[in-house]
């Protein structure tokens, strides 16, 4: 009877939200204000992109419930100092945008929330800077998104084969440990407290990993510079995930802006080296014990299989990696 009569209440604030009188109301609670903002285009060396486009996307969302979130585009091509102007109305103050040009990555610009005040959004004419990525030379690569992995054992190392996409022998069919993983775990159930850790080695002298910081959620399609640095990789990486007490927070063991550069099969002559592969790690190294009785993994890694070649731009449409599922599937840069 409760199920009937919260159905029933339900599809009766729908059908107000729907009425001419609440869009009215709600278009008086969200009377539209004007914004501005200045786009300031730039390459990599800070010099002005010229004639990039530059969109600017003003919210203007009156009836979510009816229409969705609405949003009024501006298009504008920069000047000849990278400068692009937008204006619009919003009645919300949350503004997107993003440029593109011909022979570079699109690049995306955070999300904006302005405030109003009175008729108009603050702050007024922000300026905002987006930087694009030249398309360079993008290459095949073995690209994978590695998925709920289950960790095969805990307490010992175990190594992962990144060309076979595989655990080295017995526990798959991988020959070479690129990455070892050391899984340990104190856990007994999710509400209560636990701790465990990843410890991340490599096999050779030379071989390792450093991390790179870019957002998950504005910036260029190409999240990382073109090429991997040439030195400062580090031996091991520890991630780590807790819970401390019972009342409070599991503490994750990924961060959203985290990425890495790494170098395995590193081959050297005394203390010169002669070859080594390189790889990129796109997001954080993640790891699961909730649901496992080890750990499933998770992390989306690129491979240059060519010795000594350190760019990483990788082009989707030819992945060395086939007959991928559609969660394994790479198409970013």
């Amino acid at each position: 009877m409760k199920a009937i009569v919260l159905v029933a209440v339900f599809a009766t604030l729908r059908f107000l939200l729907l009425t001419p009188l609440h869009a009215q109301l709600l278009k008086e609670m969200h009377p539209s204000g004007f914004a501005r903002i200045t786009i300031n285009v730039i390459h990599e060396d800070s010099s002005p992109v010229v004639e990039a486009k530059v969109g600017v996307g003003f919210n203007q969302t009156q009836n979510y419930w009816r229409d969705g979130h609405k949003f009024a585009t501006k298009e504008i091509v920069t000047d000849a100092n990278g400068i692009a102007i937008a204006s619009g109305e919003t009645t919300t103050g949350w503004i997107t945008y993003g440029a593109s040009k011909d022979g570079y990555y699109r690049t995306f610009g955070e999300e904006l929330f302005l405030k109003r005040k009175g008729d108009r959004y603050e702050p007024w004419n922000l300026k905002k800077q987006l930087i694009l990525k030249p398309i360079l030379n993008p290459i095949p690569l073995y690209a994978r998104k590695v998925q709920m992995l289950r960790i095969p054992v805990t307490g010992q190392p175990v190594g992962y084969d990144l060309i076979a996409s595989d655990w080295i022998v017995p526990q798959g069919k991988g020959s070479v440990s690129d990455l070892t993983f050391t899984l340990q775990r104190k856990f007994e159930h999710v509400n209560k407290p636990f701790e465990a850790s990843l410890m991340i080695t490599f096999a050779n002298d030379g071989d390792g990993i450093q991390p790179t910081i870019a957002s998950p959620r504005h910036g260029s399609e190409l999240r990382l510079p073109h090429y991997a640095p040439e030195g400062g990789y580090d031996a091991k990486l520890i991630k780590s995930t807790s819970r401390p007490a019972v009342d409070q927070m599991i503490i994750p063991a990924s961060k959203d802006t985290l990425n890495y550069f790494f170098r395995v099969r590193t081959r050297k002559d005394g203390e010169r080296m002669i070859s080594a592969y390189y790889g990129k790690i796109d997001g954080d190294i993640d790891f699961d014990i909730i649901n496992s009785d080890t750990a499933l993994l998770f992390f989306t890694y690129y491979l240059n299989p060519n010795p000594n070649d350190r760019n990483m731009e990788f082009d989707p449409k030819r992945n060395l990696f086939r007959d991928l599922s559609w969660n394994e599937r790479v198409t970013a840069p």
